[in-house]
């Protein structure tokens, strides 16, 4: 309907002229400003009063997949794909960020002029040569569209947050009766006695009829079905495979290694030392004359240093025996230079020399020969580096191309392939099950291919991002929903289900009687004794990171309560992740002493011990605490568009 609309008023001027006329009246009555300000954007969420638009989060949103994306190499996993996980993140954090900017302002936090310029003063980006230049910082800004104003409201709120922040997590410290409770737990060891059963003998033991299996597929026939599957047409932009078919050959390498010969090559250095003198007093031939007596006696044995300090003019040098450091080409007065690279031996000293700055006497104190990386040593990386500039320039060139094309015309790849001059590619059946590879199992890819939305429209995708400088532009050939497997698909995978779970029944009978027995004290050894099943776990002792059991069932034997003479043995019953159970009893907790000899390294190895006195974990953990509790007694109103 909608193409059939834009066709209409494509091919008809009467109409084409009657909508220009109906969007001007509006310009002209309420004037452009209105329009060009994006007019009342409605809100995703309100915050004590105060709103969280659309644009605010999807900005957020942007910011959160960049960022992950650039953690995993610029390709999201697929566990971190879900848009609609992304945007509730994204809205969550703009939630908190509005909480806190709340509770600044009701605690009356504020930066004074003085420490808000202090602030911006020694921030790097507005810095040349380590100082504040303010022409760099007036440019920065003008680069990224904000006015001083803007930006310098937005820094005082910023820095009046993280005041907030660090007076809190930088203020928190650990007591010393505190570090040793928590020094405590952490070296605690506590022993177990159990039995464990071992859930693939008894699975092996298990029978199953035709007949039960029958009846245990038609109980869960829902849960064994084939995922739904498509088949899809593609255009696939990749800039890495662009600069493959990309020639360049040696000899235009060898021209751009030359024209950018300061990129792989330092030139020679050569160390001078200069007697100057100015010709405010004296004529050059009177310069020239004086300068070629000293050089006369330098060469006589005299230190041309001790004679630079005693009649150099530069001030600049001359305490320094005229010493001038590295020249370079390129760096000095022309006539200066030429005399100093004419100089052919370290301890040569030139003639006269006349420049700008007067008459010199030029010692040449030491040559650095001219030092890089030959061409043979960098041809190849120079050809890469060509091939992939110029392959992302054609790059660009073909997704603008393509987004444009798939754009205008949504009901076919063609115009997108003639215009690109990219060949279609068909996929076979694809499902979100089976990897299909890099592109086709990319989780966008997968998850633009069964939204049903893109389903019910059957257009042109966007463009899809599948990672840096590689994209497709795709549209759904073929689509079937979910199947129903049959019995005869998933006989093996029904019969292993069912005799698992015919073991695990078996397998907790015999869990639920070993924690009887020992809750009355009986041995593992005791227990396990004639059980095919079962093995025992004898006396074991385990600190907090032992490794001997898993982790879910180490971190259950110290939750439970510490044996007591009055009280009945704590127990344990535990599946593992292979599907063994373990029935377990707590009979001893133990403190081992610490070691005293660099007892506060020790400490600070162990989980969950912590030295004494300043701590900056404890105060952000305390910090989140009070964000959670500025949340939970906050008015936040989430709009049901924000989880659309």
């Amino acid at each position: 309907m909608l193409l059939d609309l834009r066709e209409t008023v494509r091919n008809s001027k009467p109409i084409k002229y009657t909508l220009i006329t109906v969007i001007i009246i509006p310009f002209a009555l309420v004037g452009i400003g209105s329009y060009l300000s994006g007019g009342s954007i409605p809100p995703v969420a309100e915050v004590n009063g105060q709103s969280i638009d659309q644009q605010q989060l999807e900005q957020a949103y942007q910011q959160q997949r960049q960022q992950l994306a650039r953690m995993f190499g610029g390709q999201l996993p697929e566990a971190f794909a879900n848009e609609a996980v992304l945007r509730d993140q994204a809205l969550q954090q703009l939630i908190s960020q509005q909480v806190l900017e709340s509770e600044v302002a009701n605690q009356k936090f504020a930066v004074g002029d003085a420490t808000l310029g202090r602030a911006i003063r020694n921030l790097p980006a507005f810095q040349v040569d380590g100082r504040f230049d303010s022409e760099t910082y007036q440019t920065q800004l003008r680069a990224s569209g904000m006015s001083v104003a803007v930006f310098e409201q937005s820094f005082r709120d910023d820095t009046a947050m993280n005041q907030f922040r660090t007076g809190i997590s930088d203020t928190s410290f650990t007591l010393p009766s505190e570090a040793e409770r928590l020094s405590s737990l952490a070296r605690q060891v506590r022993t177990v006695e159990g039995v464990r059963f071992d859930a693939e003998k008894a699975r092996k033991t298990i029978e199953v009829s035709e007949e039960e299996v029958a009846a245990y597929f038609e109980d869960k026939k829902e849960s064994y079905k084939f995922p739904e599957r498509a088949k899809i047409r593609y255009i696939e932009i990749d800039s890495a495979a662009i600069a493959a078919d990309i020639e360049v050959t040696e000899e235009q390498a060898k021209t751009f290694y030359d024209e950018n010969r300061g990129s792989f090559v330092l030139p020679e250095q050569r160390s001078v030392s200069h007697i100057l003198l100015t010709t405010d007093d004296l004529s050059e031939e009177e310069a020239s004359t004086k300068l070629s007596e000293l050089k006369v006696r330098v060469e006589a044995g005299e230190s041309f240093a001790d004679l630079a300090k005693e009649f150099s003019e530069d001030v600049g040098t001359a305490d320094l025996g005229g010493s001038l450091g590295a020249v370079t080409p390129g760096s000095m007065d022309p006539q200066f230079e030429e005399a100093v690279f004419a100089l052919s031996s370290e301890g040569d000293i030139s003639e006269p020399v006349v420049s700008q700055f007067g008459v010199h006497l030029i010692k040449l104190d030491s040559v650095k020969p001219e030092s890089g990386e030959p061409f043979e040593e960098v041809k190849d990386k120079i050809i890469a580096d060509m091939q992939k500039d110029e392959a992302d320039r054609e790059y660009f060139d073909l997704r603008e191309q393509a987004s444009e094309q798939a754009f205008d015309n949504p009901d076919s790849l063609e115009p997108v392939s003639d215009v690109t001059g990219i060949e279609i590619k068909t996929s076979d059946w694809l499902d979100s099950d089976t990897d299909s590879g890099v592109v086709l199992s990319n989780p966008q890819v997968v998850a633009t291919i069964f939204n049903p939305d893109f389903l019910a429209e059957e257009l042109n995708s966007e463009v899809i991002e599948i990672g840096d400088r590689h994209v497709i532009v795709l549209r759904v050939q073929e689509h079937e929903e979910a199947r129903q497997k049959t019995l005869d698909d998933v006989r093996d995978e029904v019969e292993e289900s069912l005799k698992s779970e015919r073991a695990n029944e078996m397998l907790k009978v015999l869990q639920d009687a070993a924690l009887s027995k020992l809750a009355t004290g009986e041995t593992a050894a005791a227990i396990a004794e004639g059980d095919d099943f079962a093995t025992s776990i004898e006396q074991l002792a385990l600190g907090r990171q032992s490794t001997e059991l898993e982790g879910g069932v180490v971190s259950r034997v110290f939750s439970l309560p510490q044996p007591g003479t009055d009280t009945a043995p704590a127990t344990a019953a535990e599946t593992l992740s292979n599907g063994d159970l373990i029935a377990l009893r707590l009979d001893a907790v133990e403190v081992p002493e610490a070691d005293v000899e660099g007892a506060d390294e020790s400490v600070q190895t162990l989980p969950g011990a912590e030295p004494a006195g300043a701590n900056i974990r404890l105060g952000g953990t305390e910090f989140e605490v009070l964000l959670e509790s500025l949340r939970e007694n906050a008015d936040v109103d989430i709009k049901a568009a924000a989880s659309s």
